[in-house]
């Protein structure tokens, strides 16, 4: 049972120490990359061109992955 917690304390060690401004910035970051991604979803049912899919899938994925790091980041 030791070893989960101190696991826990390693993780939050791991996250870098922001200022209020700057945790409130990565929120609105955040918030832009999620919108980003449902809307990049929503296209991909309408498009029909199957290279334009491949561009919305990509830029997905790409909303997806900074979606997850900027949650790393944040408190």
């Amino acid at each position: 049972m030791a070893k989960k917690s101190n696991k826990k304390k390693t993780e939050t060690a791991k996250k870098p120490d922001l200022a209020v401004h700057e945790t409130l910035e990565l929120h609105e970051v955040l918030t832009v990359k999620q919108a980003a991604y449902l809307k990049a979803n929503m296209m991909e049912e309408i498009a029909k061109d199957e290279d334009l899919k491949q561009i919305i899938r990509k830029d997905a994925r790409n909303s997806k992955k900074a979606i997850k790091e900027i949650q790393e980041l944040l408190p």
